[in-house]
């Protein structure tokens, strides 16, 4: 017999699957039980309503995207931290893609479907983001001539396109994502 945590762990994995394809409205609780495997008396039993099981869902998927990015913050050189977030958020994007195309589709509407705490989290991870461009170039390891909004865009931008057309191997997204970054932004005479 399946433990409850395993139960809830599959019917988010399922969800996952349904969300990544199909928009939030259209997909019905009867259509996560069957995928998942579980009775719909089960569905509810761990989630009161959809927006709860999608919510949950959320914050799953960014508080471990987020605790993987601040686990390895430990250099000393802020454009290493900065390459750092890269590789690790690219390759997070890519080991949970379908987490990841849930996220993209739904990104703008965060805010407006009262899930304003993941709204927040996905901010944070722009924040961190910002903090480490800054740190960067107060300690002239990045060029202090580019604008850190438009910079962090830029940086998510690289981060998210290829993993949406699905157009290269994570391999091949990150070593050249590291090789725009170290080149286009990094300070002449800084060693990294």
């Amino acid at each position: 017999m399946k433990s409850s945590e395993m139960k809830k762990e599959e019917i988010l994995a399922a969800a996952t699957e349904l969300f990544s394809t199909t928009p939030y409205h259209r997909v019905a609780m009867d259509d996560i039980a069957q995928r998942a495997g579980v009775a719909k008396g089960t569905l509810y039993y761990h989630f009161k309503s959809k927006e709860a099981l999608y919510a949950s869902l959320l914050h799953r998927g960014l508080d471990n995207m987020i605790r993987r990015l601040k686990e390895g913050f430990v250099r000393e050189d802020p454009l290493e931290n900065l390459l750092f977030f890269t590789r690790e958020l690219s390759s997070y994007f890519h080991e949970k893609r379908e987490f990841f195309l849930v996220l993209h589709q739904e990104e703008t509407s965060l805010f407006s479907m009262k899930l304003k705490n993941c709204y927040e989290k996905i901010c944070s991870v722009r924040e961190i983001l910002g903090s480490l461009i800054k740190e960067g170039i107060e300690k002239g390891c990045i060029r202090d001539d580019i604008d850190t909004e438009i910079l962090i865009e830029i940086i998510m931008g690289m981060i998210k396109e290829p993993i949406i057309k699905n157009n290269a191997t994570p391999e091949v997204h990150i070593d050249t994502l590291t090789k725009v970054l170290t080149s286009g932004i990094k300070k002449k005479g800084c060693i990294a």
